[in-house]
């Protein structure tokens, strides 16, 4: 597993949080799973 970067628009806040998942898209889901309302979801990479 690895550290991921996820990004999203919740209620016109910016959120961005560091998750542990399988894989960019798996760590998207979960980043959609936490936030239901979240649009515009990317992963930053270092």
């Amino acid at each position: 597993m690895k550290n991921y970067l996820i990004s999203g628009l919740v209620d016109e806040y910016r959120i961005k949080t560091n998750l542990f998942a399988i894989s960019p898209n798996h760590a998207i889901k979960v980043f959609q799973q936490k936030y239901p309302k979240a649009v515009d979801i990317y992963v930053i990479q270092n």
